[in-house]
């Protein structure tokens, strides 16, 4: 038995220094810290640390997705939302649904009664994909 207290007793400050660690890199970079909150069903904080991420630095593309993909599921439409969606869209950022995004901005742009270049294009795209979509499930 005291073989085994041995180990524990060696292993446990190791354990605790990782942990450590871990918690906190986590709590020093605002990203992972978003990344937790995420995985704890707190989109709302999540999404704030995006949007403060994403003002330091615009160029740090591999956010924008993780901050529209709340924006969607919050069904979100505001001017903000709308705007991560064109970004992805325009600067051809991965995202799980894209197809969707094109209709979300279209629609809006529909609304507005914007009829300039990037709205045409946009809203083309978006009938392009939806009549893809309606011929897929047709067949």
């Amino acid at each position: 038995m005291s073989g085994i207290n041995n180990i524990v007793l060696i292993a446990l400050p190791g354990i605790l220094l990782m942990m450590s660690l871990v918690f906190g890199l986590m709590w020093f970079s605002p990203e992972l810290r978003a990344n937790f909150w995420i995985w704890r069903g707190n989109d709302r904080k999540a999404g704030q640390l995006f949007e403060s991420l994403i003002a330091q630095d615009p160029a740090r593309l591999h956010l924008y997705p993780k901050l529209a993909r709340i924006y969607y599921l919050e069904n979100r439409r505001d001017k903000r939302a709308l705007r991560t969606f064109e970004l992805i869209l325009r600067y051809k950022v991965p995202f799980e649904w894209r197809d969707e995004l094109y209709t979300v901005v279209a629609k809006h742009y529909i609304i507005e009664g914007r009829k300039d270049t990037d709205a045409i294009r946009f809203i083309e795209r978006a009938v392009d994909k939806e009549l893809k979509r309606m011929r897929n499930f047709a067949i």
